[in-house]
């Protein structure tokens, strides 16, 4: 006798059982897996649920899940939630630690993987400083861009910041940051440019030094939060001086819009100069009484993509040399310090 045919229901995945299958499940030995270390990690680095959920797509309490669903399946707590500012627990730094390196090497394998199917990466994930950005990135992506199938560029100085490769949010940045001891990193220069003074053009530029020149003229600073500015301060109480804050900015367009505007003087670098397409001879330019110089350098991990960072900073260097170091020289002719390996 023939059985009479059974239909089987099709079984429907609700959002929120999508989330719950997203976060695993605590009990048997498959419920850790790279996306729930991601969600951990991500929540780490945007301090907070509500920033880690925005930046991963997902819910918060979807995100919650996932970090509710480690914490469960490890037996321990992982974040201490009566701390405001959020804060790990001592187990939840060394997991951090050891769910960062496991990111980065799983992110390495995929792109072995990307190179051998596609002979190039499936994402680079790239920082320039502005200054980089706006002058040099354009010509240089141009010619990299065969190197990945997809691009992500950023700038500024959450985008340049070495923290930024050691947590695995960028693979390569382009910065001025002095890198201190980072064995594990590739630091490859690409050019060392000067700081020079930047003046209204037609004021009559007092003899003697900066400290007459403040006195004649507002000084207009870059942030502290930049490297620019930094380096600048630095520089400023190495010279034993101390000039009024006044006008201080952000950016160099800003900065320097205002010494066009004739409403100051500045400290700053050609290229910042020129990635602001203002006429150049709106300006007068005049050297420090001290040397100072600043160096742009890529950095990414010393990893099995060595040789296409080196590729990439060669090529960087190329631009460099033939379209921008000309530039650099014609503003600093009293300069000899411009270099580009």
């Amino acid at each position: 006798m023939r059985k009479p045919a059974t239909k089987t229901a099709e079984k429907k995945t609700t959002p929120k059982a999508a989330a719950q299958a997203d976060a695993g499940q605590a009990n048997g030995r498959s419920w850790l897996n790279l996306r729930l270390i991601e969600v951990f990690v991500t929540v780490v680095q945007e301090d907070g649920m509500t920033h880690a959920a925005h930046r991963l797509g997902m819910t918060q309490s979807a995100v919650s899940q996932a970090i509710g669903a480690i914490e469960s399946g490890l037996g321990t707590q992982l974040i201490d939630r009566s701390k405001r500012p959020m804060q790990l627990t001592l187990f939840g730094s060394t997991f951090y630690e050891r769910a960062i390196e496991l990111l980065r090497r799983s992110r390495e394998l995929e792109q072995l993987v990307g190179l051998q199917q596609n002979a190039q990466l499936p994402q680079l994930r790239m920082g320039m400083v502005d200054s980089f950005a706006s002058t040099v990135g354009p010509v240089l992506l141009r010619e990299i861009a065969p190197m990945a199938s997809r691009w992500s560029v950023t700038s500024g100085v959450s985008g340049t910041d070495v923290r930024g490769l050691v947590e695995q949010r960028i693979d390569l940045i382009v910065t001025s940051d002095d890198l201190g001891d980072a064995p594990r990193l590739m630091d490859l220069p690409l050019m060392q440019e000067p700081f020079f003074i930047v003046a209204p053009k037609g004021f009559s530029v007092p003899g003697g030094g900066l400290e007459e020149l403040g006195r004649a003229l507002p000084f207009i600073r870059y942030s502290a939060g930049t490297f620019v500015g930094r380096k600048i301060d630095l520089y400023l109480r190495q010279q034993g001086l101390s000039l009024p804050r006044e006008y201080e900015f952000d950016t160099s367009d800003a900065v320097l819009a205002m010494v066009n505007a004739g409403l100051g003087w500045t400290i700053s670098t050609p290229l910042c100069v020129l990635k602001t397409r203002l006429l150049l001879q709106e300006y007068q330019y005049l050297p420090l009484p001290a040397s100072l110089h600043r160096t742009l350098r890529l950095v990414a991990h010393n990893d099995e993509h060595s040789a296409l960072w080196e590729r990439i900073s060669a090529t960087a260097r190329t631009i460099l040399k033939h379209q921008w170091v000309p530039q650099i020289k014609s503003l600093t002719p009293w300069d000899k310090g411009v270099e580009n390996p």
